[in-house]
Parts: structure tokens; C-alpha cells; sequence
């Protein structure tokens, strides 16, 4: 919160300053924004409260970025990020600021049972069962959690910031060899390399999320765990209105939407920005229906996926260029379902399922009324997502629910998927967040937030100490004190 209440300072001494300025034209203005995540919505609320004239780009159809709620499904899942943490203090000042209503979340994933070499095994089992080839005290960590459990064990970080240490670089290998350096297992692998790229995602990067979500564990009693690649914070515990993460009252869509109403100028959609020239006076950006927006400075808050397809000139500096070019981007993809009746009463095991069968996870959510029907999600991430993400939304959803019913024949005719998302067929994202490849973080993880010329950057992947939306906020936040130091 002193960082936060350092930035209003600093915005109100700047606003001080800028307001009298005179009227620009439509096409003109002090800062274009492209992209209208929370990133770059939060850092054009920022530039407007300091008095000057926003532009903001999106080249969707909406704004939100990877927050979209999905209202035109029968159960309006969230597609993207829908968790506020205790230690979201931006998101947490913004949402106060607002007025945006939270809840805390009431879905708690229910037990898992395991089937793994063609067998099905319940949890409890596991640790004693014949088809645990793990060793030692592999045996005893669920598979799901197993790679989340090696990564926090491993993991030699003490302060947030420690990743971007020129000491920490030792850590910016492969997963894959970080584990066998310290003698994890060849079954522990193969288990952790479902849901996990081993050969193409860096430690380090792993490590980071890995620490941030220790720091989330201290705060409001919240629980932070890796299951099955995928960042689960809880502490069901807690009465409804003590509980965390929090979720937003009507959805996280409200929230975009709130950070758009406090801009001057409404968000431009269907803005896909083609090029973008500096010289020394200032930024033209252009977008492919030949618009065209001056500005002095520019905030670029797309991932760096799509900002790879956009012609900058001057061409950025070597580190910039690689990091533009070559991050990689981690596919998730999601099937969102309801169940009419609960099937696992019938097989007498527990409801969720973790396996090594091409659907992966099945997580069936906690209703808290003992009956149907029940919530419940396909989680595929990796080479698995990929996979699936070729065949059509249709044909995807069949795959699954088939695949289900053959491992749970209870289930057969009571799961019914009513939405299919892959982040990586969004062309404007082209995948659910960055990660890291082995000796990117050591190579350009400190170089690759710095301004190039007018061109400054935000968004998700440009994060130092936070995670999730508040990593979001925190980028927004960081670009546009940067272009208020320089105007």
C-alpha cells in the first residue's frame, strides 16, 4: 500500500502541473494505449488522473484481455482470471475506489481419484499402491500437486525480486533438468510433464509463481497449491465473508469495465494496430483500417505474442527483439460443464479425476448443497491443450466427456459441456499467459520491461513481484509512472 499511496504523490503532482493544457485533436493525444486488459485500462486511468489525453486501442470486440466472463453460457463461467488474493493491494484499492462488490469464492475442487497406468486409484491409496513407481518420499505427494511440491522444495528463493538476480540465472534451466540434477525420479517426471513442458519452460519462471504464492499463504489465512499446472489459492475454511480469493460480484468482466468508465475517451475496439513509427517529436500508431493516432508516448500492454506481428520502427534494440519475439506462451484450454447427478456416489470414488489419459483433469466443484447439479471443468494445459485446441469446439467437447465416461462409466449421460475455451486460438492473445523458456529470464528478464525510445511496456509478462491481476496492475502502474517522469 506505501507503493500505491507513492504513486497517487506522484500523480497528483503531476496533474498539477498538466492540466492546463490545450485541446487536441481526436487523432491526437499524450499517450496511446494498446490493449484494454487491466494492464493497460489501469494504466490509462492513472495518465487521465494526471490530466492527460488517453488514447486506448483494443482490437477486440470487448475489452477485458484475459478477464471475460462469459455471460452468454448457461453457467457464465470465467474464461481467464477471476481471483482477487489478500495481497492484491491495487486490485483491492481499485475495486474500493470503484465501488465494485466482492464475494468470497465458493468453489472448493472436490477430491481426486487417479487413474494412471490404466488403473483407478484413490487418493489414499496412492502412497502404497503398486502402480506408484515414484521413490522415496515422491511416493507420499498426490500427483496432481507433484510438480508444484518439487518446484517449492527446490526453490532457493527468500525475497520476491530474487528471480531477476544475476545469482539466480543458475536456476534459468529446463525443468526437466532441474529435476534430474537433484535426483527426482523418472516416474516423478513423467507424472509432473503431464500437465508441465519439462524441456521448454524455465525453472526460475516457475519458481517465481512458486514464491509469490508462498507470500499469498501469509496473508488472511489463504492456502496457495499447484495442481496440475494450474495456481489454485483457497481458504474455504473461512466464513463467506471472511473467505479468499474473492471473486467479483457479477462477474470479473465488471471490472474492465469499471476501469474503462473512469477514462475521458471511450476504449476504441476493433483497433488491430499494424504499425508503429517514432521519431524524435513523438509516436504514430497505426491500425490496420489505416486509423491513424499521434501521441507523444506510447504504452504497448498487448503479450508480446501479438505485439510480434506489429511493425516498429525503429526496430527495437537486441533484447527487446528477442524478447518480443521468442517468449513462448503456455496454452490452457477449458470445458466448462455441469453435472446432473452426482456419478461418484455411484462408483463409490471420489469425484474429480487426475490422469494420464488425453482429458488430464476433471475437476468437479463443491456445490455445498449435497446435490445436482454440480459445476465442474476440464483442465488441459501444455502439449495436452494444444492437442486438443485442434479439433473444433464441438468435436473437443465430445473427445472429453467420451474419454470420461470410458475411465467413469458412472458418468456416462450425466456431464454436459456448455462451453470450449482454448486460450491459444485467441488470435489476440495466442495463449493463456507468457512462460518463460529456459535462459530467457538470464538473457533479458531485467532488460526486456525497459522503454525503447517512446515506447514503453506493460501487461502480465512484464511483472517483478506479483502474479495474476495484481501482476497486471502492477505493469499498468509501473508504465505509466514512467511516461509521467518523462513528459
Amino acid at each position: 500500500m506505501k507503493r500505491r499511496d507513492l504513486a497517487h504523490a506522484a500523480l497528483a503532482a503531476a496533474g498539477s502541473i498538466l492540466l492546463p493544457r490545450t485541446v487536441l485533436a481526436d487523432d491526437e493525444a499524450d499517450v496511446v494505449v494498446i490493449g484494454a486488459g487491466i494492464s493497460g485500462l489501469n494504466a490509462a486511468w492513472l495518465l487521465t488522473e494526471a490530466g492527460l489525453k488517453v488514447v486506448v486501442l483494443e482490437g477486440a470486440d470487448r475489452i477485458g484481455g484475459r478477464v471475460w466472463s462469459a455471460y452468454d453460457s448457461p453457467t457464465q463461467p470465467e474464461l481467464g482470471a477471476s481471483q482477487v488474493g489478500p495481497s492484491y493491494a491495487r486490485v483491492l484499492d481499485a475495486v474500493g475506489r470503484l465501488k465494485i462488490g466482492l464475494i468470497g469464492e465458493n468453489r472448493e475442487i472436490m477430491p481426486f481419484t487417479f487413474h494412471l497406468s490404466g488403473q483407478l486409484i484413490r487418493a489414499t491409496d496412492w502412497p502404497d499402491h503398486p502402480a506408484n513407481r515414484t521413490v522415496g518420499a515422491e511416493r507420499s505427494i498426490s500427483p496432481a500437486s507433484l510438480g508444484g511440491s518439487l518446484i517449492a522444495k527446490l526453490n532457493p528463493m527468500k525475497e520476491l525480486d530474487d528471480w531477476l538476480r544475476p545469482d539466480f540465472a543458475q536456476y534459468d534451466i529446463a525443468v526437466g533438468e532441474l529435476l534430474s540434477r537433484n535426483g527426482v525420479s523418472t516416474e516423478a517426471q513423467r507424472l509432473v510433464g503431464l500437465t508441465q513442458d519439462l524441456w521448454n519452460t524455465s525453472a526460475l519462471g516457475l519458481m517465481q509463481e512458486s514464491f509469490r504464492g508462498v507470500f499469498e499463504s501469509k496473508f488472511a489465512g489463504a492456502r496457495s497449491e499447484q495442481v496440475g499446472g494450474a495456481l489454485v489459492t483457497r481458504n474455504t475454511n473461512a466464513s463467506a465473508a471472511d473467505r479468499w480469493p474473492k471473486n467479483f460480484v457479477g462477474g470479473a468482466s465488471v471490472f474492465p469495465k469499471a476501469l474503462a468508465n473512469k477514462l475521458r475517451k471511450q476504449v476504441r475496439t476493433g483497433q488491430i494496430v499494424a504499425a508503429i513509427d517514432m521519431d524524435e517529436v513523438g509516436v504514430a500508431v497505426t491500425s490496420i483500417d489505416g486509423a491513424k493516432v499521434r501521441a507523444k508516448f506510447l504504452i504497448s500492454a498487448i503479450p508480446f505474442s501479438t505485439l510480434r506481428t506489429v511493425s516498429i520502427s525503429p526496430n527495437p534494440e537486441a533484447g527487446h527483439q528477442a524478447a518480443i519475439n521468442t517468449i513462448g506462451y503456455a496454452e490452457t484450454a477449458r470445458a466448462f460443464c455441469t453435472v446432473k447427478e452426482p456419478f461418484w456416489q455411484q462408483d463409490g470414488l471420489p469425484p474429480s479425476l487426475y490422469t494420464d489419459r488425453g482429458i488430464r483433469m476433471f475437476w468437479v466443484f463443491d456445490s455445498h448443497q449435497h446435490k445436482g447439479p454440480y459445476q465442474a471443468t476440464f483442465v488441459l494445459t501444455g502439449n495436452a491443450a494444444e492437442r486438443l485446441a485442434l479439433l473444433s469446439p464441438a468435436a473437443a467437447s465430445q473427445f472429453l466427456v467420451s474419454q470420461l465416461e470410458q475411465l467413469r462409466p458412472a458418468a456416462k449421460g450425466q456431464v454436459k459441456v456448455h462451453r470450449f475455451h482454448a486460450w491459444g486460438q485467441q488470435p489476440l492473445q495466442k495463449g493463456c499467459r507468457h512462460s518463460f523458456r529456459p535462459g530467457q529470464i538470464a538473457a533479458f528478464g531485467n532488460e526486456m520491461i525497459k522503454p525503447w525510445q517512446r515506447l514503453h511496456f506493460a501487461g502480465e509478462h512484464t511483472r517483478r513481484l506479483d502474479y495474476g491481476m495484481e501482476a497486471a496492475m502492477e505493469s499498468g502502474e509501473r508504465a505509466a509512472l514512467e511516461v509521467l517522469q518523462r513528459i
